[in-house]
C-alpha cells in the first residue's frame, strides 16, 4: 500500500459490497477513520489487528485531518473509510482541501452507492426507455440549504427519476412539494431502508401514499427515496438488444460488414489493450504481441521482440484481415513483400494506438478494408480515414458492390476502367436488380439501368449474372459480376 491517504466507499452496506481495491487498502492500513454510525463493522474485518481503528462520529475537522497529518509524518498507511460513494454527500472536499494545503497526496476509491443497492432491492432499472433516460440525485432541505435552483419542483419537471438521500425524515414536506409541482398522486414510489443491510425493510407504494406507509414501518431515517415511474417496469423495450440495432460491437450496417478471420499485431501495452477492446468487436480473432508485455490470454499469440515480420508472413494468407496497431510505415514495411494484387491481397488496416484514427491501407473494397475500419472506428469510437476515390466521392464503387453482394467479379481486370468512368460521370448501362440500382446508383444521371442484356447497344455495361451462352457485343467493353450461386 502507498503510504498516503486513500478514501475509500465501504458501499451500501453489505460487507461483501466492498470493492476489492477497497478491501486491499484496508488490509494494508495502519490507521482507519471510519464512520462508525454508518459503516457497517463486517467491512473491518479486512484490517490487520495491529490497525488502528477511529470512530469518526465524535470527531471534527481539525481532529481529523490532525490524525492523517501525523500518520503519514510516520510513514503509516491512512483509510478514510467513508459509507456508500465517497463522492454522494461524503464530506471529503473538505478535507481534500486540507490535504492539499499540507503537500499530503491521497487517492479515491469509489463505492457501491446506497442508489444503487436501493435498485437492486426493488430490482428495477432507473433508466427506462419511454419512461425515464434520466436519474437525479439529491436531496431536501435541511440543516445544509439546497442552492436556490436546485429545487423539488424544479427536478420534478424534468420527468426524470428522482432520488433522494437525507431525506427520510421530512418526507410529509417532500411527498407535498412533488405532488404541488404536478405529480400525479398515483406515481409510483418507494422507501428503501438500510439498502443491502441484513434489516433492509422496503416500502412501495402510491406518492400520495409514501409518508403514510413510511411511518407506519418505523423508517425515519437512513433511507432513500426513489419517485418515478420505473418502478413500474412498464417501459419501452430497449434497443441495446433489438436485432435490428447496430452499434460498436454489433454492426448491421452494410457498410460496416467484414466477414473473415482477423489478426491484429500490437508492439506496445496501449497497443496491446486497443487490440484486446478491438479484438473483442471481432469474431474470430487473434490477438499477437511481444513477449516483453506478458503472459497471452485466450484468443492471443506473444511472439520473440524480432520475429514480427515473420509472424505477418507465416499469417498473411490465413485471415482475411490484419490490423496494425502501430505506425503506418511500420505496417507498410511488414507487408510490403507480401502484396500481389487486389483480387488476392487480404484487407490491410492500420489503427491509431489510442483508436483515434483508423486507415485502411490495402484491398479496401474486394478485400473489405474500407468496412472493416469503419467497423473498427465504431468500436474505438475513432474516425476511419478512406483514401479510395470512389468512396471519398460517396459512389458505391463496383467492385465493392460485388463484396457487399457476395457476387464474383469475373474479369477483374476491367475493374479499373469502370470505375475510372464512374468517377468520370462517363454514361454506363447497368444490368443490375432494380432495387440494387434504386440503392446505389438511380442519383446519378450518368447511369442507365437496362432490363435485359439483348438491350445493350453500345458504351459500357456492367453485367449481372449473364446466360452461359450470352458473350456481349464485341464492341461493348463488360465487366461481369457473376453471383456465386450460379457457379
Amino acid at each position: 500500500m502507498n503510504k498516503s491517504v486513500i478514501f475509500a466507499g465501504a458501499g451500501a452496506g453489505a460487507p461483501d459490497l466492498l470493492t476489492l481495491r477497497a478491501a486491499r487498502a484496508l488490509e494494508g492500513a495502519d490507521l482507519v477513520i471510519y464512520a462508525g454510525s454508518l459503516v457497517n463493522p463486517e467491512v473491518l474485518r479486512h484490517c490487520r489487528p495491529e490497525c488502528r481503528l477511529v470512530d469518526s462520529a465524535g470527531l471534527d475537522l481539525d481532529e481529523v485531518v490532525a490524525l492523517m497529518r501525523k500518520a503519514v509524518a510516520a510513514g503509516q498507511g491512512v483509510v478514510r473509510l467513508h459509507t456508500g460513494d465517497p463522492a454522494m454527500y461524503g464530506a471529503i472536499s473538505e478535507q481534500m482541501n486540507r490535504l492539499d494545503e499540507l503537500g499530503i497526496d491521497y487517492e479515491i476509491i469509489p463505492g457501491v452507492s446506497a442508489v444503487f443497492a436501493a435498485a437492486a432491492a426493488l430490482k428495477c432499472e432507473m433508466t427506462m426507455p419511454g419512461l425515464s433516460q434520466s436519474l437525479i440525485l439529491t436531496r431536501t432541505n435541511g440543516r445544509t440549504s439546497m442552492p436556490e435552483r436546485e429545487t423539488v419542483a424544479a427536478f420534478a419537471a424534468t420527468g426524470a427519476t428522482l432520488a433522494f438521500f437525507l431525506s427520510a425524515g421530512n418526507l410529509e414536506a417532500l411527498v407535498a412539494e412533488l405532488l404541488a409541482a404536478g405529480l400525479a398522486p398515483a406515481t409510483p414510489a418507494a422507501v428503501v431502508y438500510r439498502a443491502s443491510w441484513p434489516n433492509q425493510k422496503l416500502v412501495r407504494s402510491r406518492l400520495v401514499e409514501l409518508a403514510e406507509r413510511t411511518r407506519a414501518a418505523g423508517i425515519a431515517r437512513q433511507a432513500l427515496v426513489i419517485v418515478g415511474r420505473v418502478l413500474e417496469r412498464s417501459g419501452e423495450l430497449s434497443r441495446l438488444y433489438d436485432k435490428d440495432f447496430s452499434h460498436g460491437y454489433r454492426s448491421l450496417r452494410a457498410d460496416h460488414y467484414f466477414a473473415g478471420r482477423v489478426a491484429l499485431y500490437a508492439l506496445s501495452r496501449e497497443g496491446r489493450e486497443k487490440a484486446r477492446e478491438i479484438a473483442a468487436g471481432l469474431s474470430p480473432a487473434e490477438v499477437f504481441f511481444p513477449e516483453r508485455l506478458g503472459s497471452p490470454r485466450a484468443g492471443e499469440t506473444s511472439f520473440a521482440a524480432s520475429g514480427l515480420g515473420a509472424l505477418v508472413e507465416k499469417n498473411w494468407a490465413g485471415y482475411a484481415g490484419h490490423i496494425f496497431i502501430t505506425a503506418a510505415g511500420i505496417a507498410v514495411r511488414q507487408i510490403a513483400p507480401l502484396l500481389k494484387n487486389k483480387t488476392c491481397d487480404p484487407a490491410v488496416v492500420v489503427c491509431a494506438e489510442n483508436g483515434s484514427r483508423v486507415i485502411s491501407l490495402v484491398g479496401g473494397h474486394i478485400a473489405g478494408a474500407n468496412r472493416l475500419a469503419r467497423r473498427i472506428a465504431g468500436i474505438t469510437g475513432g474516425e476511419a480515414v478512406i483514401t479510395t476515390a470512389t468512396d471519398s466521392r460517396d459512389l458505391m464503387a463496383f467492385d465493392e458492390l460485388a463484396a457487399l453482394s457476395g457476387w464474383r467479379v469475373e474479369n477483374p481486370s476491367r475493374i479499373k476502367i469502370f470505375n475510372a468512368a464512374l468517377l468520370e460521370a462517363r454514361p454506363l448501362d447497368l444490368l443490375l436488380p432494380e432495387a440494387v440500382f434504386e440503392r446505389y446508383y438511380a442519383a446519378q444521371v450518368n447511369l442507365r439501368r437496362l432490363g435485359e442484356p439483348a438491350e445493350i447497344q453500345a458504351g459500357l455495361a456492367v453485367v449481372l449474372d449473364p446466360p452461359p451462352d450470352w458473350a456481349g457485343p464485341d464492341d461493348v467493353e463488360i465487366l461481369v459480376l457473376r453471383s456465386r450461386s450460379t457457379l
